[in-house]
């Protein structure tokens, strides 16, 4: 049984969430600061009833969007990699909300970038294959056309899927755009056999 971890803090809301073969089987999210992943993750795991030790594969999201975010989660995914000996792999928010986004919704997908600004992507499918159309934009306004998934508040937070859900969706069932991602930039250090 593959088990997957997502970590996510590049949106308003740091979000955590475990894949199994049966599915997505937890998924939290809180509010940052970053000090509190470790108890995210620990609570997300908790609930999945899965143990640290079980996980063989780490998926971060790797943007776009907050900076110290983005930064905070792929340290995190990168410390357990490394201590777990797993690998860890990126995922852009953009292709999570896309993922996630109405079944067959085809067009431009949103994600803040803080200051009233969006990066703006736009997807279509093709059969069960998710395909970009064309590079990410910086907008300072969204589209009226654009589907935005992880612009929840406080109030609606826990009801919407999260980004770390939507990493996991992409890790699971749409692997090619992992390979158009900043896989190189997350990669935890090789270990030197002289240390």
């Amino acid at each position: 049984m593959a088990v997957r971890l997502g970590l996510d803090a590049s949106q308003p809301y740091a979000s955590c969430a475990v894949s199994t073969d049966l599915g997505i089987v937890a998924s939290l999210s809180m509010e940052r600061p970053i000090e509190n992943f470790p108890a995210l993750i620990r609570n997300t795991l908790s609930q999945a009833h899965v143990n640290l030790e079980e996980i063989d594969e780490i998926v971060v999201c790797i943007g776009p969007g907050s900076q110290t975010g983005v930064r905070s989660a792929v340290v995190t995914g990168n410390a357990l990699a490394l201590a777990l000996d797993k690998p860890v792999t990126g995922v852009l928010a953009t292709d999570a909300a896309a993922v996630l986004s109405p079944a067959g919704q085809e067009g431009n997908v949103a994600v803040s970038a803080g200051r009233r600004r969006w990066y703006v992507e736009n997807y279509r499918w093709e059969g069960e294959k998710l395909c970009r159309s064309g590079e990410m934009q910086l907008a300072d306004e969204m589209p009226p056309d654009a589907f935005s998934v992880f612009s929840a508040n406080a109030a609606d937070a826990e009801a919407r899927k999260t980004c770390a859900y939507g990493i996991l969706m992409v890790a699971e069932g749409q692997r090619h755009l992992i390979e158009q991602s900043l896989l190189s930039e997350i990669r935890p250090y090789e270990k030197r056999e002289d240390c």
